[in-house]
């Protein structure tokens, strides 16, 4: 009988403890989605107010036309959004490989990328979801684009 209550308080810790960890995961995601939608609509207001798109843009973009650097931090807005929506299962792979290939499809989107990539992936680290993520956009940008192809 001592056995018997060993055993099922044993499995009711490890039930507790599971539980307490999938709610931290969940809790650790909530804060990530929580950051992503911040940095969405400060992207959004920096591409409305020409003294913080340079500050948005940071110092790569030290020279270039204003349109450029709205257009970059447009393609960072959506890739953000695309990203939030994967972290919280709300777009599939197939669904994202096609946001990726379109946002690629032109030179402008693909020069986005080049300049994003690395910074994308070293933030990703560990995480699957997010080397999956990056992983995507860079097999959408070595596929041939029809003017490449000629």
């Amino acid at each position: 009988m001592q056995i018997l209550f060993a055993l099922l308080l044993a499995a009711g810790v490890a039930v507790l403890l599971l539980l307490l960890v999938q709610r931290r995961e969940q809790h650790r995601e909530t804060v990530r989605a929580t950051v992503l939608r911040t940095q969405v609509e400060l992207l959004k207001a920096a591409a409305a107010d020409p003294e913080l798109v340079r500050a948005a843009a940071g110092t790569e973009f030290a020279g270039s036309e204003p349109g450029e650097v709205r257009r970059h931090l447009f393609f960072e807005t959506q890739v953000t959004a695309w990203e939030l929506r994967w972290r919280i299962g709300a777009l599939t792979q197939r669904q994202l490989r096609a946001h990726a290939s379109g946002l690629l499809a032109d030179e402008e989107g693909r020069r986005y990328w080049r300049r994003t990539r690395t910074d994308r992936a070293v933030l990703a680290g560990d995480d699957e979801k997010l080397r999956l993520f990056t992983k995507v956009f860079d097999d959408a940008l070595r596929t041939p684009q029809p003017a490449d192809a000629g």
